[in-house]
C-alpha cells in the first residue's frame, strides 16, 4: 500500500447534488424571505417553470479528485453539464461512459479532426466559451472545417477582469454568433469576483449582467435558429449562468438558468462566507457533506529530551520530554508547509496496514483503541514527512502502523479541510489541487441506485490517480 491515500466518498457527492438541487428548487418555488428593492436586486431571473440546471465544474482533474470518476458519478445523477478548463481536460473525458455535454472554459482557437474532442463536437456534446471577436472567427473556421455546428457560451467581463469581453464587444460577439450558420448560441455567462466576501460588488456585477442580457433580446428574437438546447432537449433561449457554489448559496437572484458548482459537489463552500447571516440559502449550505479524507500512518516513534529541536531550522523546541511520531507525508505530497507548527492530525484508533482484500471488500478495520485523538504537527513540514507530538497518548493508540487522518470529514474538527486551508494561508481549492498524483485515490461508492448494477460497492480503488477513469 502507498504511504497515504485520498478517500473520496461518492455517496457524499450524491447527497450534495441532492442538497444543491433542493436549494435551486426552493429558489424557484418559495417567495423571497425579504422583499428586495427591484432597483437593487441582483437578479438574473430563472424561468419559473424550471429549476436551474447544474453544471458540475471538474476542471484540474476534478480538483485533484479524479475527473473521469467524478464525471461518471455526476452523469449518473443527471447533472446537466460538466465544465473543464482546456482541451486536455476534455480529452480525458472522451472515453468516459457519459453523454453529458462538456463546456470548455478557456479560449479555444483550434481543433483538429484527429483530436479526440472531435467526437464530442460531432455529437453536439462540446460547448465552448467565446471570449473575444478574433476568437469567433477562429471558431467559425473550426466549425466549417469539421462540418459541425458549435454551441458557444458568450462571456461578459462584468468585473473579474480575467476572461470574456466588455459590454460592447460581448454584444458584437452575440450578434456574430447568432448570424453564423455554423455557430449556435448556447449560453450567456459571466463570473463573479468575490461572492463570498463582497456582496455589494457581486450585486453590481449581477446588475450589469442582467442589463446586458436584457439588451440582447432583439438579437435573440431575430435569430431563433441560432439558439441551441442542452443535448436532447427542445430549442430554447440560451442558458444564463454566473453563479458558482457560494453565489448560488448567496441569493436566488444570482442563479440564472444554470449554476456552475465545483467545491459544493465535495461539501465545501459555505464556510468561506464572511457574512453568513446574509446568505439566503445558508440552511442548505450547512447540509453539504464533506466528501474527502486523506489518510496516512505512523512509521516511526522516538523520544526527544526537553530543549531539543525538531525539524529543519529548529522552529520547534520541546518544552518537556516529547514523544515524536513520524508520518510519511510532506509538501511534495501536497501537505502545505504553511501547516508547520500549526496543523493537527487525527490518530483514528484504526490500523493502517490492513489487507487490500479486506479494504476492497468493505471489511471492518482493526481497532487499536475506541477513542481517537488529535495530535499537533510540530516542526517544519518536510518534503516527504511531518512530525507530530504524541506525548501522553496511550501506546496502543499512537504506535507504529496506526492510521493518521490528515484531512477529515468532521466540519468541527481541527483537521477539516477549510480549517487547515485557512491555517496554511490558502483555500480549499488549492489544497485539493496540490495533493500529488502519486497519492492513491480510493472511491467509496456507497449505495448507487441510479447507476447500472444498482448494488453496493463499499470501496473502489484507483492508483495512481490517472487510473481513475478505468473505474
Amino acid at each position: 500500500m502507498s504511504s497515504s491515500r485520498l478517500e473520496i466518498d461518492l455517496s457524499a457527492v450524491q447527497r450534495n447534488v441532492t442538497v444543491l438541487r433542493a436549494a435551486l428548487e426552493a429558489a424557484r418555488t418559495a417567495p423571497p424571505s425579504q422583499p428586495a428593492d427591484p432597483a437593487e436586486a441582483p437578479a438574473v431571473a430563472t424561468p419559473p417553470a424550471a429549476r436551474a440546471a447544474i453544471c458540475g465544474v471538474i476542471k484540474q482533474d476534478g480538483y485533484g479528485l479524479g475527473a473521469p470518476r467524478i464525471a461518471k458519478k455526476l452523469a449518473a445523477l443527471g447533472v446537466e453539464m460538466l465544465a473543464v478548463y482546456d482541451l486536455d481536460e476534455a480529452r480525458a473525458l472522451t472515453e468516459a461512459p457519459i453523454q453529458t455535454p462538456i463546456l470548455i472554459l478557456s479560449p479555444i482557437r483550434t481543433i483538429e479532426r484527429q483530436d479526440p474532442v472531435y467526437r464530442l463536437a460531432v455529437r453536439g456534446r462540446l460547448h465552448l466559451v467565446a471570449h473575444d471577436l478574433p476568437q469567433i472567427a477562429e471558431l467559425a473556421n473550426i466549425a466549417s472545417r469539421l462540418g459541425v455546428r458549435l454551441p458557444l457560451h458568450v462571456q461578459l467581463d462584468s468585473g473579474l477582469g480575467r476572461g470574456g469581453a466588455l459590454d460592447a464587444e460581448a454584444r458584437q460577439i452575440v450578434e456574430t454568433v447568432a448570424a453564423h450558420p455554423r455557430l449556435l448560441l448556447a449560453g450567456l455567462m459571466t463570473h463573479f469576483s468575490a461572492p463570498a466576501s463582497d456582496e455589494p460588488f457581486t450585486r453590481e456585477q449581477a446588475k450589469l449582467f442582467k442589463a446586458w442580457v436584457q439588451s440582447l433580446k432583439p438579437i435573440l428574437q431575430a435569430h431563433p435558429a441560432a439558439l441551441t438546447p442542452i443535448v436532447g432537449g427542445p430549442v430554447v433561449h440560451p442558458h444564463m449562468h454566473a453563479a458558482n457554489t457560494v453565489a448560488m448559496l448567496r441569493a436566488r437572484g444570482l442563479h440564472g438558468s444554470m449554476v456552475r458548482v465545483g467545491q459544493g459537489l465535495y461539501g465545501y463552500g459555505f464556510e468561506s462566507f464572511t457574512d453568513p447571516l446574509a446568505v439566503e440559502f445558508a440552511s442548505f449550505g450547512k447540509q453539504l457533506q464533506p466528501a474527502v479524507r486523506w489518510l496516512s500512518k505512523i512509521v516511526h516513534i522516538h523520544e526527544v529530551p526537553k530543549g531539543s529541536a525538531v525539524g529543519y531550522n529548529r522552529t520547534f523546541k520541546a518544552q518537556r520530554p516529547t514523544r515524536v511520531a513520524l508520518v510519511p507525508v510532506g509538501y511534495a505530497d501536497g501537505y502545505p508547509i504553511g501547516l508547520s507548527n500549526t496543523g493537527k492530525v487525527n490518530i483514528t484508533g484504526q490500523q493502517w496496514d490492513r489487507s487490500r482484500e479486506g479494504l476492497l471488500a468493505g471489511g471492518s478495520r482493526v481497532e487499536i483503541l475506541e477513542r481517537p485523538a488529535f495530535a499537533p504537527v510540530i516542526g517544519r513540514v518536510s518534503m516527504d514527512q511531518i512530525t507530530i507530538d504524541v506525548t501522553g497518548l496511550p501506546d496502543n493508540l499512537a504506535r507504529v502502523g496506526a492510521e493518521v487522518e490528515l484531512i477529515g470529514k468532521d466540519p468541527q474538527a481541527p483537521n477539516h479541510l477549510p480549517t487547515l486551508a485557512k491555517a496554511a494561508g490558502t483555500i480549499t481549492h488549492e489544497m485539493l489541487c496540490r495533493i500529488a498524483p502519486k497519492v492513491e485515490r480510493a472511491y467509496s461508492a456507497g449505495a448507487q441506485p441510479n447507476e447500472s448494477g444498482g448494488g453496493q460497492s463499499p470501496m473502489i480503488s484507483a492508483s495512481p490517480r490517472l487510473a481513475a477513469g478505468a473505474v
